[in-house]
């Protein structure tokens, strides 16, 4: 399994209400690909009765894919596409099996952001909040320099 570190950025500029630019590209361990989750201001959650805080829980505005990934920045969409691809069991006969052994299917995410109008910045060349240009973002990357896991357990266990 690989082991994963979050990277923390900002939307930087809000195209339409589905591509932002993001402050993260390949330099940061970005992939196209990568799913980024916008993050909202964290909430206080409250024992009622007690009136104690119990911790803060930070809500996902919505989650956007990186479609393009440059050295310093990502443009990233609220819709995607993916192909799923899936190995089919043999049936009865052989000739059978080997005309339906993949099957593909297309799975579709993702809707329209919810964001103020007044900051889209058009092209020149899931939650109450509206995105805004300096929301932060956080995805997961490969993590700089990880053992693997069998070293990890050697390690752990001397």
């Amino acid at each position: 399994m690989t082991r994963t570190q979050i990277a923390r950025g900002r939307i930087i500029r809000i195209v339409d209400p589905q591509t932002v630019i993001i402050d993260l590209g390949s330099e940061s361990g970005i992939e196209e690909g990568s799913i980024f989750r916008i993050v909202g201001k964290a909430e206080e959650i409250t024992d009622p009765e007690t009136k104690a805080v119990l911790g803060t829980l930070a809500v996902v505005k919505g989650k956007v894919r990186a479609s393009q990934v440059h050295p310093k920045f990502t443009i990233a969409t609220s819709k995607w596409t993916s192909e799923l691809v899936t190995l089919r069991l043999p049936g009865d006969s052989l000739r059978a099996a080997l005309d339906s052994m993949w099957d593909t299917s297309t799975e579709t995410y993702g809707k329209e952001l919810r964001v103020d109008q007044g900051e889209l910045e058009p092209w020149k060349a899931e939650s109450e909040e509206m995105v805004r240009v300096g929301d932060p973002v956080e995805v997961d990357v490969p993590a700089a320099d990880a053992p693997n896991e069998e070293a990890a357990e050697r390690t752990r266990g001397e």
